[in-house]
C-alpha cells in the first residue's frame, strides 16, 4: 500500500480516471493523501506521474498463506469455502447446492439455495453474494455466516414464503490467488494481452460498461479493468445467466470496506433511481441507518446509507445492471468503517483481523438488515427497513426548475400536469418529449419547467399535487440570508450559495401559518469523499424563528452534479417562525432554489378576482412601496413577479396587518426598473396590481 498527497475531489477523481484504486483517504498534516493498493508497475506510474509516493503505515498487509483461524481458501480439504458447502448440503437437506458456472481457471461458482429446493414463482427470490473482490475476504465470511444463519434461525414461515439465495464466491480464482500469492489481488485470473492478468468482476456488466474512464479503466493493468467488452468474463455471465433464471425481487452484494450501504445509482453522479425511496427505506438514512458499525474503535458508528456516486463514480457494476435489466433493487454494503487504536493507528483496510468475535461483530451489525431484505421482498410497497423507514407513496421530488414526479409504476400512459405559473396562469403539460426513468415500484416523471417558474403542479387525475411556498436561490432580491458565498454556477438564476469551509447559510423566518404536509425542497451539489466522513453538510430546521434547531438531513461524500432533495418537515405545520440552515463541516457544499412546500395545496381551485390591491405609489420612484388590501380572517400570501413570471418575493402576512412594505433596495441588491405583479391572496379572495418601477 502506498499514500500519495492529493487536492481535495479533484485529486482524487484523477487518480480514479488514470485507473487506480484510492482504498482510502487520510489527513497528515493537514494535508489529504490518497491511499491506493499497488505493485511495481502502478507505483512505477505514480512516480511517473510526479506524485510524491511514500508507504502508508498502518496498512501492511498479512501474508497469503491458508493458515487462517476464521478466513479460509477456495479450495483447501476439508474446511475450504467449497468443501464447507459441500459438507453442509450432504448433513442437510435444507441445503441445496448448485454450480451456476466455471471461473476462467475451471473453478465452480457456487450457489446455495436455502429452503424448499423447487422454484415457485410465489417465492420471490432473494440473492445475496459477495467476492467480486479477491482481497475482501471478510465479505465472503458474512455471506457464509448467513448462509449458516438463515438455515438455522431464520422463521420457517418466512423461509417458506421465499427463495433465497447465497453466492458466497463470486470469483473463485481471484479469491484462491489471495490465498497463495497476493493477499491483496483484486480482480479475476484473466490473462491479457499486454501480459497483465485479471478483469474486475465489478465493472463488467452490461450496464453502462465503458461510460467513461473514471468509473472504470480500459488499461488492463489497472484495478479497475472492465475487461474487452460487457459480460466478457465467464463469472459476470454466470451471474448473468442465473438471474435470467431466477430473477430476484432484491439482491445484496457484499463488499468491503468503508462503513457504506451503496444503491444504484452510481455510474453518473447526481443521478436518482426512481426507486429512491425504496432504498431509502431499506438502507436508511444518515439521520436514521439500517446499519450500526460496532467493532471497536472504528471511524464510524453507523453505515453510511446513499447512491453509489457517493463513494466514486462506477460502470458496468453489478448493482446498476441487476436493476436495470431485472428491476432488481440492490444493495453495496462496504462492510465495517475502517478501524484504528489510540496507540498504534490503523490496523484494517482490506485486511480485516484474523478475529472470530470480530468478524461475528461484522455480521451482527448487518444482520438486521439482511432480515429486513428477505421480509421486504413480499411486497415492496410496504417494505420496512431495520432503521423503520417505508416507502414513500407517488409525490412530487421536485416543482423547479425540474419537476420530478415520482408515480407508481403501474401508473397508465400518457400524463399530463396542471401548472399554476408564478403570475397565477394554469398551463398544462403533456408527457411527451419528457423524460420518463422507469423503476420498479415507481417511475420518475421529469419535467423541465425553467420557462414556466411553477408556483403550484398537479398530476392529472393522479391526486397528487404541490405547491411551493417559498422560494430563493441567493439572487439580488433574495434578502435577509446570512452566510456563505454566491456563486454564477448555479442550478437555477444567475446565482447559487457556496461554500468550502466550515461555515452556515442560515434562512430569514417565513411564516406556513394554516399549511400542512411541509416539506424543504432545494437543489444541492457537494465535493466530498466518504473516506472522510468528519467533513459533512447539515441540514437543520428551526419552527421557532430560530431558538431551536433540530437536524433533517446529512450529506456525505461526492454528489459533483445539482440534484434535487426533498426533506419532509412534519414539525413545520403551521409554524408562524420557520427558518432552515445549512451547516458546512469543512464540506465543499453548494444549494440552490431553497424553499418551503406543501403537498396540501388550494392552489388550482377557482380563486375569485375581486380587485386591485392598492399601492402607495405607482410608477415607483423611491426606495420603497407599500402594498394594501382588505383585511381578511386568515393570513395573506403576498407574491412580486417580474413579467416573464420570476417570483421576486413570497411572503406571509397575518391580520390584523393587511399591509406589506414592498423595500427595493433589496439589502444592497436594488430592483432594476421595470414592470411587475402583484399578487395577493387572502380568505380565498385573489387582489392583482400591475405595478411599474422607474427609480432613478
Amino acid at each position: 500500500m502506498a499514500q500519495v498527497p492529493v487536492s481535495g475531489r479533484a485529486g482524487l477523481d484523477s487518480l480514479a480516471r488514470a485507473g487506480f484504486e484510492v482504498a482510502a483517504v487520510r489527513e497528515i498534516a493537514g494535508v489529504l493523501h490518497a491511499v491506493i493498493v499497488v505493485d511495481d508497475r502502478t507505483e512505477g506510474l505514480l512516480r511517473r506521474q510526479g506524485l510524491r509516493v511514500a508507504p502508508a503505515p498502518g496498512f501492511a498487509a498479512a501474508l497469503a498463506a491458508d493458515t487462517f483461524k476464521v478466513y479460509r481458501s477456495f479450495d483447501k480439504p476439508g474446511v475450504g469455502i467449497r468443501a464447507t458447502l459441500q459438507a453442509w448440503t450432504a448433513a442437510d437437506t435444507i441445503f441445496h447446492l448448485d454450480s451456476i458456472g466455471n471461473s476462467i481457471e475451471g473453478r465452480p461458482i457456487l450457489a446455495v439455495k436455502i429452503g424448499n429446493g423447487s422454484d415457485s414463482p410465489s417465492r420471490p427470490n432473494v440473492l445475496f453474494m459477495a467476492t467480486h473482490h479477491a482481497r475482501e475476504w471478510v465479505s465472503t465470511e458474512m455471506a457464509m455466516k448467513l448462509l449458516r444463519w438463515i438455515a438455522d434461525s431464520l422463521p420457517r414461515s418466512l423461509l417458506g414464503a421465499r427463495d433465497i439465495w447465497v453466492i458466497p464466491v463470486e470469483n473463485p480464482d481471484g479469491y484462491q490467488y489471495t490465498f497463495t500469492a497476493s493477499r491483496l489481488w483484486r480482480k479475476n485470473r484473466r490473462p491479457n494481452a499486454d501480459g497483465s492478468f485479471g478483469v474486475d468482476p465489478n465493472r463488467n456488466y452490461p450496464a453502462f460498461w465503458g461510460l467513461d474512464n473514471a468509473g472504470s479503466s480500459p488499461t488492463p493493468g489497472s484495478e479497475v479493468y472492465r475487461g474487452a467488452g460487457p459480460a466478457s468474463e465467464p463469472e459476470t455471465q454466470a451471474i448473468v445467466s442465473f438471474h435470467a433464471a431466477h430473477p430476484p425481487v432484491l439482491a445484496v452484494s457484499y463488499h468491503t470496506f468503508s462503513g457504506l450501504v451503496l444503491h444504484p445509482y452510481g455510474f453518473r453522479a447526481g443521478e436518482l433511481a426512481p426507486d429512491l425511496t425504496l432504498f431509502q427505506a431499506l438502507a436508511g438514512t444518515d439521520l436514521q441507518p439500517a446499519v450500526r458499525d460496532s467493532v471497536p474503535f472504528s471511524s464510524l458508528t453507523y453505515y453510511h446509507p446513499g447512491p453509489g456516486w457517493n463513494l466514486y463514480p462506477t460502470n458496468g457494476e453489478y448493482t446498476e445492471w441487476a436493476y436495470r435489466a431485472h428491476g432488481t433493487i440492490t444493495f453495496t454494503p462496504e462492510l465495517t468503517s475502517g478501524c484504528c487504536t489510540p496507540d498504534s493507528g490503523l490496523y484494517y483496510h482490506f485486511v480485516f483481523p484474523d478475529d472470530s468475535a470480530l468478524v461475528e461483530r461484522v455480521f451482527r451489525d448487518n444482520l438486521p438488515f439482511a432480515v429486513s431484505v428477505i421480509a421486504a421482498a413480499g411486497n415492496l410497497e410496504t417494505a420496512q427497513g431495520a432503521s423503520g423507514l417505508t416507502p414513500a407513496g407517488p409525490r412530487f421530488e421536485s416543482l423547479w426548475p425540474e419537476s420530478r414526479l415520482s408515480l407508481a409504476a403501474a401508473t397508465p400512459q400518457p400524463l399530463s400536469l396542471s401548472v399554476k405559473t408564478a403570475t397565477g396562469s394554469t398551463v398544462t403539460r403533456s408527457a411527451q418529449g419528457d423524460s420518463l426513468w422507469r423503476g420498479t415500484i415507481r417511475n420518475s416523471w421529469r419535467t423541465d419547467l425553467r420557462t414556466d417558474t411553477a408556483r403550484a403542479l398537479r398530476a392529472d387525475g393522479l391526486g397528487v399535487a404541490a405547491e411551493l411556498l417559498t422560494l430563493a436561490g441567493a439572487e439580488d432580491t433574495d434578502v435577509g440570508w446570512t452566510g456563505w458565498a454566491r456563486t454564477p454556477a448555479a442550478a437555477a438564476g444567475s446565482w447559487a450559495w457556496t461554500t468550502s469551509a466550515t461555515d452556515t447559510l442560515t434562512s430569514p423566518v417565513t411564516s406556513i401559518a394554516g399549511r400542512s404536509r411541509i416539506w424543504l425542497h432545494f437543489w444541492t451539489r457537494h465535493s466530498g469523499t466518504t473516506f472522510a466522513p468528519q467533513q459533512r453538510g447539515i441540514v437543520q430546521f428551526s419552527p421557532d424563528g430560530g431558538t431551536t434547531w433540530s437536524d433533517v438531513a446529512v450529506f456525505v461524500g461526492d454528489g459533483s452534479s445539482w440534484y434535487p432533495v426533498r426533506v419532509d418537515l412534519p414539525a413545520a405545520a403551521g409554524a408562524t417562525g420557520a427558518r432552515v440552515r445549512f451547516v458546512s463541516q469543512g464540506f465543499a457544499w453548494s444549494v440552490d432554489v431553497v424553499g418551503f412546500a406543501s403537498d396540501s395545496t388550494a392552489a388550482f381551485q377557482s380563486v375569485p378576482l375581486v380587485g386591485d390591491a392598492q399601492v402607495s405609489e405607482n410608477p415607483v420612484r423611491g426606495n420603497q412601496v407599500v402594498i394594501a388590501w382588505p383585511l381578511g380572517m386568515q393570513a395573506a400570501l403576498v407574491g412580486i413577479y417580474t413579467y416573464t413570471g420570476r417570483r421576486l418575493v413570497a411572503a406571509t402576512v397575518t391580520p390584523p396587518n393587511n399591509e406589506y412594505v414592498w423595500d427595493l433596495t433589496g439589502g444592497g441588491r436594488p430592483v432594476v426598473n421595470g414592470a411587475y405583479i402583484v399578487v395577493v391572496d387572502v380568505d380565498g379572495r385573489r387582489f392583482l396590481r400591475r405595478l411599474f418601477v422607474t427609480r432613478p
